[in-house]
């Protein structure tokens, strides 16, 4: 992208500030955040007053390290579950998350994951059942050798938002995502809502 994701600039706001707010107006207790090789101008850019940081030494061994690492800061408290939400889909809306910790609260599964049009996606929730075994799994095989182990404890949620399926990763879809975001900036949201 030529720049950090976390940075760019997405309806007045970043990715990274756009997920955070949106992650506060659920009401989400603690919000981690783990940084990779741009963490000290990620630091200095976004208010990340509030918010638990830890830094990726390694970013290249892949988003389980640091799932692992931000789980470490809360595996010993008493935390039900994780949402883990990749920087580059800030424009997840928020009735997507509730829509997957409504799952959890009520369903029982141990993790849940949202679908468009029959295809998973982001975000993710896990729950302290799977804690441990996250924190075991070999970087390698990545969170998804712990999603696909055991398909009986993973609820699916079908939802409406293509967001929930697409990566921000190159310069067209981030071109793509503001032209889209544009179409948008009029549209009425809920009062306490952050952007789509």
């Amino acid at each position: 992208m030529g720049s950090p994701k976390a940075l760019l600039p997405y309806r007045g706001s970043t990715f990274l500030a756009t997920v955070l707010e949106a992650c506060r107006a659920v009401g989400m207790e603690r919000r981690i955040v783990a940084l990779g090789e741009d963490a000290s101008n990620i630091m200095q850019e976004v208010d990340l007053r509030g918010v638990d940081v830890v830094v990726n030494p390694d970013p290249d061994t892949g988003p389980l390290r640091s799932l692992q690492l931000a789980l470490g800061c809360v595996v010993n408290h008493p935390v039900e579950a994780v949402l883990v939400w990749h920087v580059d889909r800030p424009h997840i809306s928020i009735g997507v998350v509730e829509a997957l910790l409504e799952q959890f609260r009520s369903g029982g599964a141990a993790i849940v994951a949202p679908a468009f049009s029959g295809r998973r996606g982001h975000p993710v929730v896990f729950g302290r059942a799977v804690f441990e075994e996250l924190l075991g799994t070999p970087i390698e095989r990545g969170a998804r050798a712990v999603v696909h182990a055991d398909p009986s404890r993973v609820a699916v949620v079908e939802v409406a938002d293509p967001a929930v399926v697409e990566d921000v990763n190159t310069p067209d879809a981030y071109r793509e995502l503001l032209r889209r975001a544009e179409g948008l900036s009029a549209s009425p949201r809920r009062p306490g809502s952050p952007p789509p």
